[in-house]
């Protein structure tokens, strides 16, 4: 167990640092959206492109852990919504709000880190293709039904695709996956100097991007009842890496890594920006809530979670 707290312990004490330092005023809030900026801008987009540029282009991707991945989280997010809208009795738009917040982890922003500690040399490759079922797949999907849910009457369905996807494709997560695997694909020389400047914005993405997460969490109140909460909370840290491990149990074997990797990162909390994205529909509060119960008891979850398959 030790040597479990000693791969977990680190990522919560810097996400408390993050938090300590704007609790007390050392840094204003104001500055950590520019923060969180800078990792989703500059060094994830690093990270991913560096790392997928230099690999060969059949060892990026792994068919299975895609698939596993991908019907795991598919599966979390739609049984998500239908508990939500037909058992708690939620509209379709809350429905798919928090069906958001049970089947997309925080891969980004902490799983890439727990996937530093745990694995030498750093399994970018399992990060890159979570990146990809997550932002190509599952939260084009999400975020359809959602806006389907809220739209007016006259709204035609093409344009709400349009809009999901024009937002998904700007995202500069998912353009230097892309880049970094047509660079692969066509064998482009990368010129030393790009090179190294790109490992030196890389270096600084898992720190910065756990102080962001907890700076973030300064000002989260609990508001809400406690089954709404717990619904989400339960859904994300429980039902989902659940549904992961069914999977893993009846899918043929590939890469142990591999599958250890993809239990992993369904076990983060939801995103950071999960309190943004429901401030578009009137949830702010509630789902400010969600993420601070859930990213403070994925310490416990998660610890318990590599106690079993390290």
């Amino acid at each position: 167990m030790l040597a479990v707290l000693s791969i977990t312990a680190p990522i919560f004490i810097l996400i408390a640092i993050g938090y300590a330092a704007v609790k007390s005023g050392l840094m204003a809030q104001e500055v950590i959206p520019g923060l969180g900026r800078f990792v989703l801008y500059f060094t994830l987009p690093a990270l991913l492109f560096s790392t997928l540029s230099r690999m060969e282009f059949s060892a990026v991707i792994e068919p299975n852990f895609l698939a596993v991945y991908g019907i795991g989280s598919l599966a979390a997010l739609l049984g998500g919504i239908a508990f939500q809208r037909w058992v708690l009795k939620n509209s379709l738009v809350e429905s798919g709000v928090k069906g958001i917040g049970m089947s997309i982890p925080n891969s980004a922003f902490i799983g890439f880190p727990v996937l530093l500690q745990v694995f030498d040399p750093p399994l970018t490759q399992a990060f890159a293709m979570a990146l990809m079922v997550e932002n190509i797949l599952i939260l084009p999907l999400a975020l359809f039904i959602t806006e389907y849910g809220a739209r007016k009457q006259d709204d035609s369905l093409i344009g709400v695709w349009r809009s999901v996807f024009t937002r998904v494709f700007r995202n500069p997560i998912i353009l230097s996956i892309f880049a970094g695997l047509l660079a692969s694909a066509l064998a482009l020389p990368i010129p030393d100097v790009l090179v190294q400047s790109l490992d030196m914005l890389s270096r600084a993405s898992a720190a910065t991007a756990l102080f962001v997460i907890g700076a973030s969490l300064v000002g989260n109140q609990l508001r809400g009842n406690v089954v709404a909460i717990g619904s989400v909370v339960t859904g994300k840290l429980l039902v989902h890496p659940l549904l992961i491990a069914l999977l893993l149990w009846f899918w043929p074997d590939f890469d142990n890594r591999l599958e250890i990797a993809v239990l992993i990162l369904s076990a983060m909390p939801m995103m950071g920006v999960f309190p943004i994205i429901g401030s578009n529909y009137g949830m702010r509060n509630i789902c400010a809530s969600i993420l601070l119960v859930t990213t403070a008891l994925s310490f416990v979850t998660l610890t318990l979670l590599l106690g079993v398959v390290l």
